[in-house]
């Protein structure tokens, strides 16, 4: 199980990553981080410690709460309110059957319409786990 949240999301998607971006100010606490952010092209760890689906990690966002429960998608939307609680305004919407749906319809055009980054973007908490995971091997 992890010790903080994990959002795992996609490091090219520029929607992605504004949302992280966007989160980041909010993430910081005085003795390190609420939630661990991890592009999915560096998941590696994480797909085999909790049988992820890579292909469905392309498709959207996953937050693997503190008790090792991972959510998917709007799911995933709500599940993130609970951590940042800014984003309970819009948040419960995702998690209905609408919501869902416009989720999907976003996530399938996030390139075309937000475009796609020439390089994945890996936040602070991303590269503070990443060199912490590396220490442990």
């Amino acid at each position: 199980m992890p010790n903080l949240p994990i959002l795992i999301y996609d490091g090219q998607c520029k929607m992605c990553i504004r949302l992280v971006k966007f989160l980041e100010p909010m993430n910081r606490e005085q003795n390190g981080y609420r939630m661990t952010f991890v592009p999915f092209q560096q998941a590696g760890e994480l797909i085999t410690a909790y049988k992820l689906n890579p292909d469905k990690l392309r498709q959207a966002l996953h937050v693997i709460d503190a008790s090792g429960s991972v959510f998917v998608a709007g799911a995933a939307v709500e599940k993130l309110s609970d951590v940042f609680p800014l984003l309970k305004l819009g948040a419960g919407f995702f998690a209905t059957s609408l919501g869902e749906s416009l989720y999907k319809t976003i996530a399938e055009n996030r390139y075309r319409v937000f475009g796609c980054s020439d390089e994945c973007y890996v936040s602070e908490s991303g590269k503070q786990a990443q060199s912490t995971s590396e220490k442990t091997i």
